[in-house]
């Protein structure tokens, strides 16, 4: 490991998920996902995570009649879906190999579309 990295641990639970922690939670109920990262890395992947999670409950949709509308819900759930993605993507960069591993048997990591056979 890189000594200007260091090791974080992330869960995505709704209530905490833009919690990029030095202690590991001992809750058997969480799952945590191990990282290396820079100050600068766990910094810039804080601010993705927050940008996502506004997206999961827009405030102003709950009190007005936009989520009535199925257009804006549908833009508000693939943009949500969109971040989250990208949010795995990260975590599988800067994952540990565990990380990684958990990350790919449980399918959460993009594929690309240029795979041959596609």
């Amino acid at each position: 490991m890189d000594k200007s990295k260091q090791l974080y641990y992330v869960n995505l639970n709704p209530i905490s998920m833009d919690n990029i922690s030095l202690t590991k939670v001992d809750d058997g109920q969480l799952i945590e996902y191990e990282i290396s990262a820079t100050e600068a890395e766990k910094e810039e992947f804080e601010r993705l995570i927050r940008e996502v999670h506004k997206h999961d409950v827009e405030l102003g949709n709950l009190f007005s009649f936009k989520h009535f509308d199925d257009l804006t819900a549908d833009a508000d759930k693939d943009e949500y879906q969109t971040g989250m993605n990208d949010i795995y993507d990260r975590l599988y960069t800067l994952g540990t190999e565990e990380t990684k591993q958990k990350i790919s048997e449980i399918h959460l990591q993009n594929e690309d579309d240029t795979t041959p056979g596609l």
